[in-house]
């Protein structure tokens, strides 16, 4: 006789509104498609519900209408508040400015619901003292970054049972590196904390081709740009340095091209750049990461990549000139990066410890 099917979980998954679209849904079928990574969320096994800003959860017109007059922050909160009783678990990914005043609400309205977080940089003051106030109304707190795990149950005084640290995850399937490509340059990727200004005057009269994949989002500066002048418009690059957009296809090409990736970051005391150090691990490509706090530990030094100053341009130049010149222990270290993704950051791996927490989470409501 077989065992009982597990009840699969009526999932509120509040999101941010930064990045998306496209959303996740369509992030899913651009994974279908062959044209992106998987979209990790939508293999957490249960019945999910997204809340972003097309309110899929159906409110009343007239709610909606009112909705379009407040904050998309604001919104979201009130609608997931006004809809928590249809579901086992909510679940909030990088979503802090709604996550944490749906807190907010259940604490002054003393409404329970098992609700679960999963963000990455929780340190910067204001967050720190919301969270302070509210985390006794989330059930538990995932949190990828070691260093911001250590500051919640340090510094917040949050439960460590209430906290789990879950290495984030890549599709080490799709960031796979075809056999036939020759590398030819380098890249770099990535806008968050990133010091292009450092890359980008260590680059200058090497000769060495380097790509910058960055995005510019809409309605916000780039510390880069600003440093260069002119917000980027009219700055005279090298001429072996270009910048540009790619989508995920693309960038998986640039990954291939590259023997290796730079990653030049701002000191910060969390994971900035993780995606793009996984990604390059993925596709078997080494990675020059400046060391920051927050990536303390992430980078086995010499083994599958190099650590160098934070904003260092001279120790940054003289690490990629001595790596360009050894294709062979570039190579070394590309092939250690992806045993690193195969034996500890597959996206299945990262998928069944977050379903878990959710499932777990749930189940205590019952």
């Amino acid at each position: 006789m077989s065992a009982p099917e597990t009840k699969r979980p009526r999932v509120l998954v509040l999101l941010g509104t930064t990045y998306f679209p496209p959303f996740i849904d369509q992030l899913g079928e651009m994974h279908s498609a062959g044209q992106g990574p998987r979209a990790w969320l939508l293999d957490i096994p249960g019945e999910l519900t997204l809340l972003d800003q097309r309110f899929l959860t159906s409110p009343p017109k007239w709610r909606l209408a009112l909705y379009r007059a407040l904050p998309i922050w604001a919104a979201q909160t009130l609608e997931a508040f006004r809809v928590r009783r249809n579901y086992d678990v909510v679940f909030a990914w990088g979503a802090e400015p709604v996550a944490m005043p749906f807190a907010l609400l259940l604490k002054l309205s003393r409404a329970t619901v098992p609700f679960v977080t999963l963000f990455s940089w929780v340190s910067p003051p204001k967050k720190a003292w919301f969270l302070r106030l509210v985390h006794s109304h989330i059930t538990t707190l995932i949190l990828p970054p070691p260093t911001q795990h250590e500051f919640a149950i340090s510094r917040l005084g949050i439960p460590a049972e209430k906290v789990v640290e879950i290495p984030w995850g890549v599709d080490e399937q799709f960031w796979q590196s075809p056999s036939d490509v020759r590398p030819d340059m380098i890249c770099s990727v990535g806008r968050e904390m990133r010091d292009y200004e450092t890359l980008i005057k260590a680059l200058d009269g090497t000769g060495i081709p380097c790509h910058i994949a960055a995005v510019l989002a809409r309605g916000r500066s780039d510390q880069w740009r600003q440093a260069l002048g002119d917000s980027g418009e009219k700055v005279e690059l090298p001429d072996n340095v270009t910048v540009g957009s790619r989508n995920p296809v693309e960038l998986r090409e640039l990954y291939a091209r590259s023997r290796f990736i730079v990653l030049p970051l701002h000191q910060s005391d969390t994971d900035n750049g993780i995606t793009c150090l996984l990604e390059a691990w993925s596709m078997s490509r080494p990675v020059i990461c400046s060391e920051i706090d927050g990536q303390r530990g992430a980078i086995d030094h010499g083994r599958n990549g190099l650590f160098v100053p934070v904003g260092d341009a001279e120790a940054l130049r003289k690490v990629i000139m001595d790596l360009w010149a050894s294709p062979e222990e570039s190579a070394r270290m590309g092939n250690e990066g992806r045993q690193t993704v195969l034996e500890y950051r597959r996206m299945d791996r990262f998928i069944r410890q977050v379903g878990d927490v959710i499932h777990k989470a749930a189940a205590s409501a019952g």
